[in-house]
């Protein structure tokens, strides 16, 4: 009994950082990016799962169209941004309005870049997606963190599976 009242009345602290290893599913990290049929501009291996020590399945040579079907930027150490002024940002799927009120000192972690001066960020265990208001802090642009993109790709004949390179044109839709 005690130990229930001892933690019902505990306050509830969000994460404040990120877990490692984090996962942004069907991001394609910059503007114009998108998943299409790509082109290979020199060899390009291709592995069963998401880990370079996979095996690999198959692999592609300069000018072999192949579709790019989906991604995930996996951030394995996220970039802090301390805000230094008091602004509204982070939006959120089906919302207009940012959803935050951050003030000089918060601290926000960008996790991957999603395109137009955009990131997705995290903030006491919630993922946001950034707007103009964030776009000007020092240090948003991700610099301070490590992300790979791993790009799971599809050949001709079916088979498909997972890279990191980046030697693929079409990537970016806008040129």
């Amino acid at each position: 009994m005690f130990a229930v009242l001892l933690f019902s009345n505990a306050p509830s602290f969000a994460q404040k950082a990120p877990p490692r290893h984090y996962e942004s599913w069907g991001v394609c990290p910059f503007e114009c990016c998108t998943y299409r049929e790509w082109t290979a501009l020199g060899d390009v291996p291709v592995h069963k799962d998401r880990s370079e020590k996979s095996a690999v399945i198959f692999r592609l040579h300069r000018g072999d169209a192949v579709d790019g079907i989906n991604g995930a930027v996996v951030t394995e150490k996220a970039g802090a941004v301390t805000i230094n002024r008091e602004l509204h940002d982070g939006y959120i799927d089906g919302s207009d309005q940012p959803q935050l009120s951050l003030s000089a000192g918060d601290v926000v972690y960008m996790l991957a870049p999603v395109g137009e001066g955009s990131y997705l960020f995290w903030y006491e265990g919630k993922v946001y997606r950034s707007g103009n208001n964030l776009a000007g802090m020092p240090g948003v642009d991700g610099r301070g963190a490590k992300m790979v993109w791993w790009k799971q790709v599809r050949n001709k004949t079916g088979k498909s599976g997972w890279t990191l390179s980046q030697k693929f044109q079409h990537v970016d839709a806008c040129g």
